[in-house]
């Protein structure tokens, strides 16, 4: 069974080259260059309700954001 994960992609920078609807390697380019920086893509902020902190996409700044919507 073949996904085309552009289909449920909730990122919404298709101007990004790596947005899955910009190549056929799915989510695995953006995955990879977020591992490398030590970084949570967008759509996990996006699936969280949320939007990257002035600290940017870091672990912590996603964790953050994952405990504040916990406690509401």
């Amino acid at each position: 069974m073949s996904v085309n994960l552009s289909e449920f992609c909730v990122c919404k920078d298709t101007a990004c080259p790596l947005h899955p609807s910009n190549h056929d390697k799915g989510c695995s380019l953006c995955i990879a260059k977020n591992l490398k920086k030590k970084e949570i893509p967008s759509c996990f902020f996006q699936a969280a309700d949320g939007y990257p902190s002035d600290n940017g996409y870091s672990f912590e700044s996603f964790a953050k954001l994952v405990l504040s919507q916990k406690n509401k």
